[in-house]
């Protein structure tokens, strides 16, 4: 026959054990991913608004190109104007999919554009744009 003093210490540690699983596995995930798409037309921009909620690593990635997966494009991370245009900070003239810009971002309102650097033919080529908080 078990104590009452071993009843509780048992029921104690099946608590203690239950939360530290739950702590574990229901805990934050410290990425936030938040996905654009668009079109971009020839000698076009394409450009979308997001804000970061603390300071911390930002990566954008262009992650679809459609018809043309091979076209190089511009991709650019930077701040929203008054005019509603994207001031870019970083840019990358030619990238294709897969090409990646970021750095460190203060907590604030940001853009990411995708524009024609002089590959896009007569139609505009739709694109998805991945942009990532750490």
């Amino acid at each position: 026959m078990l104590s009452t003093s071993r009843v509780a210490w048992i029921a104690a540690a099946l608590l203690a054990a239950f939360g530290a699983i739950t702590t574990l596995s229901s805990g934050p995930s410290s990425k936030v991913a938040t996905t654009f798409e668009g079109s971009v037309p020839r000698e076009g921009v394409s450009a979308h608004s997001f804000t970061v909620q603390r300071e911390g690593a930002v990566e954008v990635t262009l992650t679809h190109l459609r018809p043309a997966t091979t076209t190089r494009v511009g991709l650019g991370l930077g701040t929203p104007t008054a005019a509603g245009n994207c001031a870019l900070v970083e840019a990358m003239d030619t990238t294709q999919i897969n090409g990646r810009i970021g750095g460190t971002l203060q907590k604030g309102t940001y853009c990411v554009a995708v524009y024609d650097s002089g590959d896009v033919e007569a139609e505009p080529l739709d694109y998805t744009v991945s942009v990532t908080e750490e």
